[in-house]
Order: C-alpha cells, then structure tokens, then sequence
C-alpha cells in the first residue's frame, strides 16, 4: 500500500503554490502552505510564458485559462525586438524569434488563477514566517519554528520561500557545520544570503491609453521590445490584454557586483531619478520613460549557483534556489518547472516515505544543473544587453561593426535554450522509476 507523508511548503508565491496544485492533482499528500505575509499576495507585473512552461501549464489544464488573460496568444517564429536606443536616430537591430513564440501575463493574474486551482484540502496558513527548523535524527520528522513563537511538524519540508529564504540559511548552516576546512565551509556559508548585481531597476505600468494620447506618432509595443544602450536597457511588452505597458528600466554598474547595498532593496522614487538617464536616447525609449510615473526603484540581487537545492527530505525551488537576473523573464517560469519536477515526483507511485530522501536527489540532479544554469545565463546576458563586454574580452564594448556583430550573436546564443522542446518531466521520471525500483527492492 502506498504510504502517505505530509508535506510543508514555506512560501506562498507562484513555485509555492504550483506545487500544491500539482501535489493535488497527480496525489493525496496533506500539504500545508506557511505563508510570511498577512495576504497571498505577489509583487512585480508581468511574466512571460515560454515553450517549455507552456507545456507544463497544457499538462495541467489550466493553459487555456492562462492564454485568456494574455494580450495575444503565442504565436510561431516570434520573439523578442531588439533596438540600440542609445542614439537619437535608433533602430531596430534584430529580433530573435523563438519557434514556439511566447506570450505574457500580469503576475496577479497568474496567482489568482493558481489559487482559483489550489486544491480545498491544503491547508494555507498565513503570517507565518519561518525562522529555522531542526530535524529529528531518529525519525527524519521536521519541526518548523516561525517567527510567532509557534511551531509545525512534517515529514518533508519545501523552501519556497524567496531570495532570503530562512530555509536555504537553515540548510546551509547546517552543510557548514560538518565541514572541518575554514575555505569549504566559508563557501557554503557565502551561498546564505544574496550579493547585489550593481544594478538599479525601476519598474512601472503604463496605461496604454496615456502612452498613446501624449505620444501618438511612438509606435506601441506589441511584444517584447528591448531598448539597448551603454550601461542600460529598457524592457516593454504588453500586459492585461494590452491596456498597460510593463516598462522596466536597468541601470547597471557591473563593477559593483557583489558589493553591500545600503539602504531599502525596493524604494519608491522620483520620476526625475528616471529622466536625466535616457537623455540623447531614441524618441521611442524616452517616450517610454516619460510616461513613468511614481516608479519603484529595485537592487537587484541574485544567488550564486549554489552546490546542492536538497538535504534529507528538504528541498528549495524558486528563488529560494535560484534565485537570478530577470533578462530572459525566466525566474518565474524555472520556479514553474521546479514546482511540477517536484511535485510530480513527491506523487509518483514508486515514492513512500522510506525514499523521500531518494527521490529529492533526483530533484536536485535534474533541476539544478539547469536552473543553475540560467542563472550563469542571465547574468551572462545582461552584460551583452548593457555592451559591458566586447569581442576582445570584459570590457565595453565599442559601437563599431565587429563588436556590435559579437553582441548579437551572444545575445542570440544566450536566448537558444528556450527553443528546447524536452519535456521537463520526462528525465526525472525516468530517472527515478531506475533508482526507485533497485532502492525499493532493498528495503
């Protein structure tokens, strides 16, 4: 008889809630949501849907849903337009097209249409934020402590709970303190909090309606634009069926990667903060950043690849794991699929809670080489995108033919992953049908 084992989900953002909602589609695990904030709440705009997370959202049903609340379905052989602004008389520089397409949503849409499809058995419990949690070494069962002073017992416990995840510092205190070498315990414990990019986000929605009336002759973006320049870019695409435009502005200082940040993370600012930047850029990206009004100025901050996403039965997805530079608007798509890996194999047949641990490696194995990936990736891009590297090496790049080639081919390169069409599930499930079937023949 297949045994059942409860499971604790810290966090109640997007990867959070998808693998409730996997759990309750392929299992009957009781699952338990601790959520820190008062609300299920989300912050940011919109989020992009590429070929691979489509698929998973097919998988599920909920993909006709999601495409209702696009601007426009997906279609073949589109992508991303990209522009060099940072000259009065810009142009369009290419465009790299994806086979599959990709469309975007509003991140609240997308939350609410998750929780519309959260199961009524799990259990979401609010205002509560984890501080750490021990593991009984006689019977693997995990006691949670929040911040309230309370407490909560499960058999396995999932950290999706944000770039400063309690349970990755939890997790990693724990590695670093089986470790004798000051250099190998000095890296792991350097994995615990987030490093700051060097660059400065602004975020705003534009309603489409003002964008037009105050600049009628700027063309609108219909799809993903992308406004490049030395030292920043622009990021514009269309949301909420095309009645606001999600513009997001990077300043970037690669230099100071790494370095601490003083002050708030997110701060709200000044339109004047904006305009002084993009003064000399194309009519198109200053109309897009005059129309930013009250923007919210973002650090970004972003993980290291860390070593391992598991420990026993513990497990990080999400930012919690991976959490990177937004330049290919990936991090939620990878929190998506970390979700469904692991929700998939949690309610696999061959899972009891005798090989829980087992089946977590396989997680780890198949989800962190690649997300891990995207976040070298990302922050790969994000140099080409800012021309902060030539074809002679890290350095800027200059605007003659050879470098300006050099860039685009690394900017095309860089996107090429997300015309793979491997199912995201087919690798783990094989995997573990292999190793579940040899470990449960032993026990």
């Amino acid at each position: 008889m297949k045994s059942t084992f409860h499971i604790a989900i810290c966090g109640g953002g997007i990867g959070g809630l998808m693998l409730a909602l996997v759990i309750g589609k392929y299992g009957t695990h009781p699952v338990e949501i601790f959520e820190s904030g008062p609300t299920i709440t989300t912050i940011g705009a919109g989020i992009g849907f590429h070929g691979r997370t489509m698929d998973i959202m097919k998988d599920l049903g909920l993909y006709d849903g999601l495409v209702k609340m696009a601007t426009s379905p997906p279609k073949e052989n589109t992508g991303a337009i990209f522009r060099k602004s940072d000259q009065r008389d810009g142009y369009d520089w290419f465009s790299r097209n994806l086979k599959r397409g990709r469309f975007s949503v509003h991140r609240k849409d997308l939350v609410n249409l998750l929780l519309r499809h959260v199961p009524a058995s799990c259990k979401v419990h609010t205002s509560k934020k984890l501080n750490s949690y021990d593991v009984n070494s006689e019977n693997g069962k995990i006691t949670l402590h929040f911040s309230d002073g309370t407490s909560s017992v499960t058999d396995v416990l999932v950290g999706a709970d944000g770039i400063r995840s309690a349970t990755r510092k939890t997790m990693y205190q724990k590695f670093a303190s089986s470790i004798l070498d000051d250099d190998s315990r000095k890296r792991l414990l350097e994995c615990i909090d987030p490093v700051w990019t060097g660059i400065l986000v602004y975020r705003n929605l534009v309603p489409t309606t003002k964008l037009l009336k105050e600049y009628p002759d700027v063309e609108l973006p219909t799809d993903l634009t992308m406004h490049l320049g030395k030292n920043k870019h622009i990021v514009a695409y269309p949301i909420s069926q095309g009645q606001l435009i999600n513009v997001v502005i990077f300043v970037h200082n690669h230099d100071a990667f790494g370095a601490p940040f003083e002050g708030h993370w997110v701060t709200d600012v000044s339109e004047d903060e904006v305009l002084h930047l993009f003064e000399g850029w194309d009519v198109h990206a200053e109309a897009l950043v005059k129309s930013v009004e009250r923007p919210s100025r973002w650090a970004l901050h972003s993980l290291q690849p860390l070593p391992h996403y598991v420990d026993g039965r513990v497990a990080l997805l999400g930012d919690a794991a991976h959490a990177m530079e937004p330049h290919f608007g990936a991090g939620a798509g990878q929190a998506m699929e970390d979700a469904y890996v692991l929700g998939r194999l949690l309610t696999h047949e061959l899972t009891q809670l005798e090989n829980i641990a087992d089946a977590l490696k396989i997680y780890e194995e198949v989800r962190l080489p690649f997300a891990n990936s995207i976040v070298q990736r990302s922050r790969d891009v994000g140099r080409y995108y800012s021309f902060s590297v030539s074809r002679d090496g890290p350095v800027p790049a200059r605007d003659s033919p050879d470098d300006l080639d050099y860039l685009r081919k690394s900017i095309e390169d860089a996107w090429a992953w997300q015309n793979e069409i491997e199912w995201v599930w087919g690798d783990a499930e094989q995997r573990w049908r292999t190793s579940a079937s040899s470990t449960l023949d032993k026990l």
